[in-house]
Protein backbone atom coordinates (compact mmCIF):
# COMPACT_ATOMS: atom_id res chain seq x y z
CA UNK A 1 0.00 0.00 0.00
CA UNK A 2 2.72 2.48 0.92
CA UNK A 3 4.58 1.70 -2.33
CA UNK A 4 1.45 2.47 -4.34
CA UNK A 5 1.02 5.76 -2.51
CA UNK A 6 4.70 6.59 -3.02
CA UNK A 7 4.13 6.25 -6.78
CA UNK A 8 0.95 8.31 -6.65
CA UNK A 9 2.57 11.12 -4.69
CA UNK A 10 5.58 11.09 -7.01
CA UNK A 11 3.38 11.40 -10.09
CA UNK A 12 0.91 13.97 -8.73
CA UNK A 13 1.78 17.11 -6.79
CA UNK A 14 -1.75 17.31 -5.34
CA UNK A 15 -2.97 13.72 -5.40
CA UNK A 16 -5.93 14.38 -3.08
CA UNK A 17 -6.35 17.99 -4.17
CA UNK A 18 -4.66 21.22 -3.19
CA UNK A 19 -7.39 22.56 -0.90
CA UNK A 20 -7.73 21.68 2.78
CA UNK A 21 -10.85 19.96 4.00
CA UNK A 22 -13.63 22.54 4.39
CA UNK A 23 -14.30 21.09 7.84
CA UNK A 24 -11.04 22.54 9.11
CA UNK A 25 -12.16 26.02 8.13
CA UNK A 26 -15.80 25.55 9.12
CA UNK A 27 -14.74 24.53 12.63
CA UNK A 28 -11.59 26.61 12.91
CA UNK A 29 -12.52 27.53 16.49
CA UNK A 30 -11.69 23.93 17.42
CA UNK A 31 -8.21 24.40 15.90
CA UNK A 32 -6.89 27.60 17.50
CA UNK A 33 -3.30 28.77 17.33
CA UNK A 34 -1.13 26.86 19.76
CA UNK A 35 -3.25 23.72 19.86
CA UNK A 36 -1.58 20.36 19.33
CA UNK A 37 -2.90 18.61 16.22
CA UNK A 38 -2.24 15.06 15.02
CA UNK A 39 -2.82 14.51 11.30
CA UNK A 40 -3.09 10.74 10.75
CA UNK A 41 -2.24 10.11 7.12
CA UNK A 42 -0.81 13.57 6.49
CA UNK A 43 -0.29 12.85 2.79
CA UNK A 44 1.12 15.87 0.99
CA UNK A 45 0.09 18.22 3.78
CA UNK A 46 -3.05 19.80 2.38
CA UNK A 47 -4.59 20.04 5.85
CA UNK A 48 -1.45 20.21 7.98
CA UNK A 49 0.24 23.12 6.22
CA UNK A 50 -2.59 25.65 6.63
CA UNK A 51 -2.90 24.66 10.30
CA UNK A 52 0.82 25.14 10.84
CA UNK A 53 0.55 28.58 9.22
CA UNK A 54 -2.26 29.34 11.68
CA UNK A 55 0.10 28.58 14.55
CA UNK A 56 -1.00 25.05 15.43
CA UNK A 57 1.61 22.57 16.62
CA UNK A 58 1.20 19.88 13.97
CA UNK A 59 2.37 16.29 14.14
CA UNK A 60 1.88 14.25 10.98
CA UNK A 61 2.23 10.51 10.46
CA UNK A 62 2.15 8.58 7.21
CA UNK A 63 3.43 5.32 5.79
CA UNK A 64 4.65 7.05 2.62
CA UNK A 65 8.23 8.30 2.75
CA UNK A 66 7.63 10.28 -0.45
CA UNK A 67 4.73 12.17 1.10
CA UNK A 68 6.72 13.01 4.21
CA UNK A 69 9.68 14.18 2.14
CA UNK A 70 7.37 16.48 0.19
CA UNK A 71 5.81 17.91 3.35
CA UNK A 72 9.22 18.35 4.95
CA UNK A 73 10.43 20.30 1.92
CA UNK A 74 7.31 22.48 1.85
CA UNK A 75 7.61 23.21 5.55
CA UNK A 76 11.28 24.14 5.22
CA UNK A 77 10.57 26.46 2.27
CA UNK A 78 7.80 28.21 4.23
CA UNK A 79 9.64 28.39 7.52
CA UNK A 80 7.32 26.01 9.36
CA UNK A 81 8.18 23.41 11.97
CA UNK A 82 6.17 20.18 11.72
CA UNK A 83 6.85 16.99 13.64
CA UNK A 84 6.77 14.20 11.04
CA UNK A 85 6.74 10.47 11.79
CA UNK A 86 6.99 7.69 9.20
CA UNK A 87 5.07 4.48 9.84
CA UNK A 88 1.68 2.93 10.54
CA UNK A 89 -0.71 4.24 13.15
CA UNK A 90 -0.43 0.75 14.70
CA UNK A 91 3.15 1.57 15.73
CA UNK A 92 2.62 5.16 16.78
CA UNK A 93 2.67 5.87 20.51
CA UNK A 94 2.36 9.57 21.45
CA UNK A 95 3.61 10.80 24.81
CA UNK A 96 0.35 12.60 25.55
CA UNK A 97 -3.10 13.13 23.97
CA UNK A 98 -3.70 15.83 21.38
CA UNK A 99 -6.10 18.76 21.33
CA UNK A 100 -7.38 17.73 17.90
CA UNK A 101 -7.05 14.75 15.56
CA UNK A 102 -7.51 14.71 11.80
CA UNK A 103 -8.34 11.33 10.28
CA UNK A 104 -9.26 11.88 6.64
CA UNK A 105 -9.11 9.04 4.13
CA UNK A 106 -7.85 6.25 6.37
CA UNK A 107 -10.76 4.31 7.84
CA UNK A 108 -12.03 3.13 4.44
CA UNK A 109 -8.67 1.50 3.64
CA UNK A 110 -8.75 -0.83 6.65
CA UNK A 111 -10.32 -4.14 7.53
CA UNK A 112 -13.24 -4.17 9.94
CA UNK A 113 -10.93 -5.35 12.72
CA UNK A 114 -8.25 -2.75 12.02
CA UNK A 115 -10.93 -0.08 11.78
CA UNK A 116 -12.03 -0.92 15.32
CA UNK A 117 -8.39 -0.68 16.42
CA UNK A 118 -8.12 2.75 14.84
CA UNK A 119 -11.24 4.01 16.61
CA UNK A 120 -9.81 2.80 19.92
CA UNK A 121 -6.61 4.73 19.30
CA UNK A 122 -8.51 7.86 18.30
CA UNK A 123 -10.19 7.80 21.69
CA UNK A 124 -6.88 7.30 23.49
CA UNK A 125 -5.08 10.03 21.56
CA UNK A 126 -7.67 12.79 21.99
CA UNK A 127 -7.62 14.72 25.26
CA UNK A 128 -10.87 15.31 27.16
CA UNK A 129 -12.83 18.09 25.40
CA UNK A 130 -10.58 17.62 22.36
CA UNK A 131 -11.85 17.46 18.77
CA UNK A 132 -11.88 14.61 16.26
CA UNK A 133 -12.28 15.26 12.54
CA UNK A 134 -13.16 11.99 10.81
CA UNK A 135 -14.28 11.04 7.31
CA UNK A 136 -15.26 7.59 6.09
CA UNK A 137 -17.05 5.87 3.22
CA UNK A 138 -20.57 4.53 3.43
CA UNK A 139 -22.73 2.08 1.53
CA UNK A 140 -24.29 4.77 -0.67
CA UNK A 141 -20.93 5.39 -2.34
CA UNK A 142 -21.18 4.39 -6.04
CA UNK A 143 -18.09 2.21 -5.65
CA UNK A 144 -19.87 -0.03 -3.13
CA UNK A 145 -21.89 -1.91 -5.75
CA UNK A 146 -18.81 -2.76 -7.81
CA UNK A 147 -16.56 -3.61 -4.88
CA UNK A 148 -19.17 -5.73 -3.10
CA UNK A 149 -19.71 -7.81 -6.24
CA UNK A 150 -16.12 -8.23 -7.41
CA UNK A 151 -13.93 -8.17 -4.28
CA UNK A 152 -13.70 -10.83 -1.59
CA UNK A 153 -15.93 -10.18 1.40
CA UNK A 154 -14.12 -10.21 4.76
CA UNK A 155 -16.82 -9.02 7.13
CA UNK A 156 -19.69 -6.57 7.29
CA UNK A 157 -19.22 -4.22 4.34
CA UNK A 158 -15.51 -5.09 4.42
CA UNK A 159 -13.67 -6.32 1.31
CA UNK A 160 -10.21 -7.17 0.03
CA UNK A 161 -9.26 -6.77 -3.62
CA UNK A 162 -6.27 -6.70 -5.97
CA UNK A 163 -2.88 -6.28 -4.32
CA UNK A 164 -4.58 -6.76 -0.93
CA UNK A 165 -6.37 -3.44 -1.16
CA UNK A 166 -8.97 -2.98 1.57
CA UNK A 167 -12.31 -1.24 1.49
CA UNK A 168 -14.50 -0.66 4.52
CA UNK A 169 -17.92 0.92 4.14
CA UNK A 170 -20.05 2.06 7.07
CA UNK A 171 -23.76 1.39 7.21
CA UNK A 172 -26.02 4.42 7.41
CA UNK A 173 -25.66 6.09 10.82
CA UNK A 174 -23.19 3.42 11.98
CA UNK A 175 -20.79 6.16 13.01
CA UNK A 176 -22.97 6.92 16.03
CA UNK A 177 -22.20 3.45 17.37
CA UNK A 178 -18.49 3.72 16.55
CA UNK A 179 -18.21 7.04 18.38
CA UNK A 180 -20.56 6.27 21.24
CA UNK A 181 -19.90 8.67 24.10
CA UNK A 182 -18.56 11.50 21.92
CA UNK A 183 -20.46 14.76 21.60
CA UNK A 184 -21.26 15.06 17.89
CA UNK A 185 -20.72 18.64 16.76
CA UNK A 186 -21.14 17.94 13.05
CA UNK A 187 -22.70 14.97 11.29
CA UNK A 188 -23.33 14.67 7.57
CA UNK A 189 -23.82 11.64 5.34
CA UNK A 190 -23.82 12.31 1.64
CA UNK A 191 -21.81 12.17 -1.55
CA UNK A 192 -18.95 14.48 -2.34
CA UNK A 193 -17.57 15.31 -5.79
CA UNK A 194 -16.68 12.35 -7.99
CA UNK A 195 -13.04 11.30 -8.00
CA UNK A 196 -11.27 10.03 -11.10
CA UNK A 197 -10.50 6.54 -9.85
CA UNK A 198 -11.18 3.03 -11.03
CA UNK A 199 -14.52 2.84 -9.23
CA UNK A 200 -15.55 6.52 -9.49
CA UNK A 201 -15.79 7.10 -5.77
CA UNK A 202 -17.78 10.01 -4.43
CA UNK A 203 -16.85 9.32 -0.86
CA UNK A 204 -17.88 11.67 1.85
CA UNK A 205 -19.03 10.96 5.36
CA UNK A 206 -18.04 13.74 7.67
CA UNK A 207 -18.07 13.90 11.42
Amino acid sequence: MSEAMDRAYTDHADYFGAEASPLCEQYSELLPAGCRVLDIGIGQGRNAMPLAHRGCQVTGIDTSTVALEQVRELAANEGLDLDLWQGSFFDYDPDEPFDALLCFGLLQTLSRRDGASLIHRLRQWTRPQGALFLTAWHVDDPSFDTVSKTWERRGLHSYVGPEQQRRLYLARHEVFDLLLGWQMVHHWEGLGPEHETEHHERHDLRR
